[in-house]
Formats: C-alpha cells, sequence, structure tokens
C-alpha cells in the first residue's frame, strides 16, 4: 500500500469514512478507480476528503479515452496529502 494513501486512511475521520482508492503512483487503471463520481468527470487530478482540513490528491494523465469515460485509462503521476 501506498505510504501516503495509509496515512490518509489512518487519519480519515467518521464523518468522511468511505472510499480512499488504494493505488501507487505509476499504477493505470481506469478513471472510475479515482473518481468517486461526485461533481464533473476530472481530467488530472481529483481528491478526496478525509479530515475537516485534510484530503488526498491523485494526478494522473489519461492514456486512453473510451466513448465511456468511466473507462478512459489513466497513469497515476502523483498521489500527495493536501
Amino acid at each position: 500500500m501506498n505510504e501516503v494513501v495509509k496515512k490518509a486512511m489512518e487519519m480519515m475521520q467518521e464523518e468522511y469514512k468511505g472510499y480512499i482508492p488504494d493505488l501507487e503512483i505509476g499504477e493505470i487503471c481506469e478513471i472510475n478507480d479515482v473518481w468517486d463520481g461526485i461533481g464533473e468527470i476530472p481530467e488530472e487530478s481529483y481528491s478526496h476528503q478525509v479530515t475537516d482540513a485534510d484530503w488526498i490528491n491523485y494526478e494522473f494523465e489519461i492514456l486512453g479515452k473510451k466513448e465511456n469515460e468511466l473507462d478512459t485509462v489513466i497513469r497515476i503521476k502523483n498521489i500527495e496529502l493536501l
């Protein structure tokens, strides 16, 4: 497990309990593995709130767009706490 993801899971407050993608930098996946469906479909990064003031952010690049946007293939470039 990525250390930033692990720390975010440990920090997560009860009111924000939910899905945090367990991904690694360099991993190739689909946009639906990062995006929880809230707001517009992201094109460069997406953040999940873990506390009142902290977020985990996944930066990615699009490798291939698909007809169904949720199936768009991405590569994780960076994972950080904000």
